[in-house]
């Protein structure tokens, strides 16, 4: 992985996008932050959401937003082997993102595998942009610390990899 702890790839069938984090913290706490709904809005969403989580293959993560006129965002699980792996379809349609946990000496190695049919269109949308900024705040959150979504922080980090589209056009 690189500096920004993320690679891409383009493929026949449009590209994988996949972070890399290394967490201090034990499996069972980093499986419960990405699976229980009251874990999850500590670190992934943008704004305060009502999650609710079915965990089970064919189970629905639902982020539903109560003080904006925002679209209800679903994502239907297609595979779950607590606490190891996790995957699960995305809203935009053809995507799917796999949440793999790995004990260490040192805690937990989460890699997150983000599969999109248009990896540009995907970085233009915010899509990939806003994982990496949200697992950003992942070990905040582990550390009972959570921190709240910076929009300067984003278009910063989004500005970042506009440029390096620009430089590997």
């Amino acid at each position: 992985m690189d500096n920004l702890e993320r690679h891409l790839e383009r493929t026949a069938d449009g590209g994988l996008v996949r972070f890399e984090r290394f967490l201090a913290y034990p499996i069972q706490e980093v499986w419960a932050a990405i699976t229980l709904p009251e874990r999850l809005g500590d670190w992934w969403p943008p704004m305060a959401a009502e999650i609710t989580v079915d965990l089970r293959e064919g189970g629905r993560i639902v982020f539903e937003w109560p003080d904006l006129d925002f679209p209800t965002m679903e994502f239907e699980i297609t595979r779950v082997e607590a606490p190891t792996l996790l995957e699960h379809k995305h809203t935009s349609p053809g995507s799917w993102m796999r949440w793999e946990l790995e004990e260490t000496d040192e805690g937990t190695r989460l890699l997150a595998t983000y599969s999109v049919p248009d990896i540009d269109m995907a970085i233009d949308r915010g899509d990939v942009v806003g994982l990496h900024y949200s697992l950003d705040r992942l070990d905040p959150a582990l550390s009972g610390n959570p921190v709240g979504w910076d929009n300067d922080a984003f278009q910063k980090l989004l500005a970042t990899y506009a440029q390096e589209r620009l430089g590997n056009s």
